[in-house]
């Protein structure tokens, strides 16, 4: 009798079977593919998927994709990029990020991405793109090395809660799981599945959680993941981010870093920007001779350097470094306001654990900036909490503008304020609507010239373009909790 053979597309290791008996067939080899990928203002992933035989060739991109909205109903056309015609330039990819993505892999595909910047021009010499967030970030993280020619490097940590969503009756979404049962086990078991695979498929793309817990809201989660070292902790957030909303579309849920998927009041989604700064060791040792446990990661990834915000001989445990590096945090504070809370929502979080004046304190989760220190403690244990960031915040734009502020801070030794200062005893107010924040940035000349004027002028006209599109569909309609809400999700929600 005549066979019949139903072919299946499998990995090259596996054979496929006939109807009636096994039948090894050679399989066909795997297909690789690369992302290049630019993240934009929002911390959206822009890409084009190119085959891998392909990587050389040079791959191009829209020269204005950056300036688009959050949703891309929102299109800005940058006057360079209008005067030009809108044309495509070449992206400039960075071969040290290139990582096999275990959730956008299948049998018989292989996908890669590589984070790239862009240029600003298509003749031979042609500089990069100042506005894109990785630009800037680079620019900042250079400047801070050669500061004093001490080679300082900001260490970056923290934690990003996020909401999990799935499919309701509506066809529109609605939390994962309800309830505001912060830390309790059968609440963190409602979604834990979900959570196993997100933490096996980021540790293979070095993305090393710590801890995963639900928190304070209908299907919200916080993820704490070991800090790195500059860039590398940035692209690590950006990995993160992208690769969550991914694993969560392919179980047909959503994830969303939105700072309020649902309603306009309460706790939102934070993205706490934890950071120290730390120089090499020239003695060899480093911070590591303190530390009992050598083989934790934070001992790992800062062998050889010490942080040189930790002062053993100041009675609160900081470094005159660390004191005037907060001080210039401080004193932008309203700047850093514009990357730190860059939607609508996130201005709905202010006084629910995020700050309302730019004001500092020990262990204060009240405060702008938390701080941990003990003269008598582990000098690696030593670190600041910024608790501006919303979860929508980009991480290259939360990490250049803290470099940039506190490098003013220690450039001109300013001086510290005493701890928890209130607005009545001279702690600045900070900005309390977007539009507030946006011009405290292009106000602050100093901010302007560090982070770049193409970059201001770019981000704030996406900005007020974003929050222009929310108005005018508020206009056309109502202004209830509800409709207010709805335009917010319809701006935010999918691809932040």
């Amino acid at each position: 009798p005549q066979t019949v053979v139903t072919q299946v597309r499998l990995c090259p290791a596996l054979v496929c079977w006939s109807s009636d008996r096994s039948v090894a067939m050679e399989a066909r080899p795997t297909r690789e593919y690369i992302r290049f990928e630019v993240i934009d203002f929002n911390c959206k992933a822009l890409s084009k998927t190119v085959p891998a035989r392909h990587r050389t060739g040079g791959v191009f991109m829209y020269s204005g994709a950056i300036a688009m909205g959050a949703n891309s109903v929102v299109l800005t056309f940058p006057e360079e990029v209008g005067n030009a015609g809108c044309p495509n330039f070449k992206l400039v990819p960075d071969w040290t990020t290139e990582q096999v993505l275990p959730w956008a892999c299948k049998p018989g595909v292989s996908v890669k991405r590589v984070y790239c910047e862009q240029l600003a021009g298509s003749k031979v010499g042609s500089i990069k793109n100042q506005a894109v967030p990785r630009t800037v970030c680079m620019k900042m993280l250079g400047e801070l090395k050669k500061f004093g020619g001490k080679g300082y490097e900001l260490l970056i940590g923290g934690e990003l809660e996020f909401t999990v969503m799935k499919p309701g009756d509506d066809k529109g979404w609605v939390p994962y799981f309800d309830g505001v049962d912060i830390l309790a086990t059968l609440q963190n078991s409602k979604s834990m599945e979900f959570s196993y695979d997100l933490e096996r498929d980021m540790e293979a793309v070095g993305v090393d959680i710590l801890t995963m817990n639900a928190e304070y809201g209908a299907g919200q989660l916080e993820i704490a993941f070991a800090p790195k070292f500059g860039a590398e902790a940035c692209d690590m957030t950006a990995t993160f981010r992208t690769g969550t909303k991914e694993i969560a579309q392919n179980r047909g849920l959503m994830a969303s870093f939105m700072a309020r998927p649902f309603g306009v009041a309460g706790v939102g989604n934070g993205g706490h920007f934890n950071f120290s700064l730390w120089s090499p060791d020239e003695a060899g040792a480093g911070s590591a001779s303190a530390v009992a446990d050598a083989d934790d990661a934070l001992s790992k990834t800062t062998a050889g350097k010490t942080n040189v915000l930790h002062g053993a001989s100041d009675g609160d445990g900081l470094s005159a470094i660390a004191r005037h590096f907060l001080a210039g945090v401080l004193a932008h504070a309203s700047a850093l306001e514009a990357v730190c809370a860059p939607t609508v929502p996130c201005y709905t979080r202010h006084g629910n654990w995020a700050p309302v004046v730019a004001n500092w304190g020990f262990e204060d989760r009240t405060a702008c900036v938390r701080v941990k220190a003990d003269p008598a403690g582990n000098p690696s244990a030593c670190y600041m909490e910024l608790r501006l960031p919303s979860a929508s915040a980009n991480p290259y734009l939360v990490a250049a503008a803290v470099v940039a502020a506190g490098l003013d801070g220690l450039e001109r030794k300013l001086e510290l304020p005493p701890a928890r200062q209130t607005k009545e005893q001279g702690a600045a107010p900070i900005p309390t609507t977007l539009e507030g924040a946006l011009q405290a940035l292009e106000q602050d000349h100093y901010m302007v010239d560090k982070l770049g004027k193409d970059f201001v002028r770019w981000y704030a006209a996406v900005k007020r373009a974003e929050e222009k599109f929310i108005n005018d569909a508020l206009a056309t309609g109502g202004r209830s909790d509800e409709e207010v809400s709805k335009a917010w999700q319809h701006m935010y929600l999918e691809y932040l």
